[in-house]
């Protein structure tokens, strides 16, 4: 068994799906006991290339498909040569479905304050945020962070048969009144 400890689970947001047009808005990912975000124009990806290769396994959720072609893209590190995609380990047990779907089929739900959000609204998140309301960010942060725990949390059930730790120790937080002001300000074609 790997040790749990030296894995890199990372999940990222972006502003689309064509990685041809598309680009990474934030990358959210936990390593060692830790967390760590990086922000499009806001921080180096020095740290974020450090622990990519210095990690034993990367671990994502529908990650050979998504994130890691966005990472090696936008970010310019190379495909790691241990990435393990949970969604597969999902499928060998029977789990179809998204990251949200499947962790909430084996008891990780997300906190009532996300629970409805998707990656339609991490794109308006990051552009309220570019807009200047730093709440934006945090709630994106939060929301990107909440896809890391799931997808960590999948592994250690899938890989490792062992329930997640729920002291998470996300470090995004936002108060209710932000989150539904934010949430609030949805363009009609995603409230339906």
């Amino acid at each position: 068994m790997n040790n749990q400890n030296s894995v890199m689970v990372i999940d990222v947001e972006t502003t689309g799906l064509s990685r041809q047009n598309d680009v990474i808005t934030t990358a959210c990912w936990y390593y060692e006991g830790s967390w760590y975000r990086w922000v499009r124009d806001l921080d180096s990806t020095i740290l974020l290339k450090q622990h990519w290769s210095s990690c034993s396994e990367l671990i994502t959720f529908n990650g050979r498909n998504f994130d890691e072609r966005f990472l090696v893209k936008d970010i310019g590190v190379q495909p790691h040569s241990s990435h393990r995609d949970v969604m597969h380990d999902g499928w060998r047990h029977g789990y179809k479905g998204g990251l949200k779907k499947v962790a909430l089929a084996i008891g990780l739900p997300r906190p009532p304050e996300i629970e409805g959000m998707d990656g339609r609204i991490a794109i308006h998140l990051w552009n309220q945020w570019k807009k200047g309301d730093g709440e934006a960010l945090d709630l994106l942060s939060l929301y990107n962070a909440w896809d890391v725990w799931l997808t960590y949390g999948l592994y250690m059930k899938f890989v490792h048969q062992m329930e997640l730790d729920p002291s998470h120790n996300i470090p995004w937080t936002l108060n209710p009144v932000a989150v539904e002001r934010l949430l609030g300000s949805l363009p009609v074609e995603f409230t339906s």
